[in-house]
Order: structure tokens, then C-alpha cells, then sequence
């Protein structure tokens, strides 16, 4: 994992991260609001989201309104969409 400064997470890491996820399960951590860090495994790869019947997975839990300060991403662990804010980013696999 490359660890990012938590004090300023630079626009082009939230991309690259994104851009990994669009091709492939992408390892991560992020602070959640409890301050607790959290690892992740999560995609944005379609294929990775769809069940063994071939149906999409539908997401699990309240939705939340897309906001530019978060990424959303579905996470592999919990078979659901998960989001994190940007400035919350710790580390990504490098």
C-alpha cells in the first residue's frame, strides 16, 4: 500500500484510484467519520458487481446523493455500494 498525507489528499490520487477501479478490485484504506481506519476492496469494474445468476447486485442500504467530495465504489467484502470522502483517503495499493 502507498500511504497518502492525510492532511491534503492531491486530486490526481483520488483519480488514480477510480481510474484502477474502472479495470480491476482495487485494496485501500480510508478514515471512517469515527476516526477508525477501515480497509477496502473495492471495483467499479461491472462485470465484478454481478451475481452468479447474472442479475446486477443491487445496492444494499440508504442511498446516499452523489457528492464530488466522495467516491463512491462497490465494495467486494460487503457485496454493496459503499462511499468515502476524498480527504479521508489513508493508502492505496501500490
Amino acid at each position: 500500500m502507498i500511504k497518502l498525507g492525510l492532511e491534503g489528499v492531491k486530486a490526481d490520487e483520488v483519480m488514480m484510484l477510480e481510474s484502477e477501479m474502472l479495470k480491476r478490485a482495487v485494496r485501500f484504506q480510508f478514515r471512517k467519520q469515527n476516526g477508525e481506519l477501515r480497509e477496502a476492496v473495492g471495483t467499479l469494474k461491472r462485470d465484478r458487481m454481478i451475481q452468479q445468476d447474472g442479475t446486477l447486485w443491487e445496492p444494499v442500504g440508504e442511498s446516499k446523493p452523489e457528492h464530488p467530495m466522495y467516491v463512491k465504489y462497490w465494495d467486494l467484502n460487503k457485496m454493496a455500494w459503499r462511499q468515502f470522502s476524498i480527504l479521508n483517503l489513508a493508502a492505496v495499493e501500490g
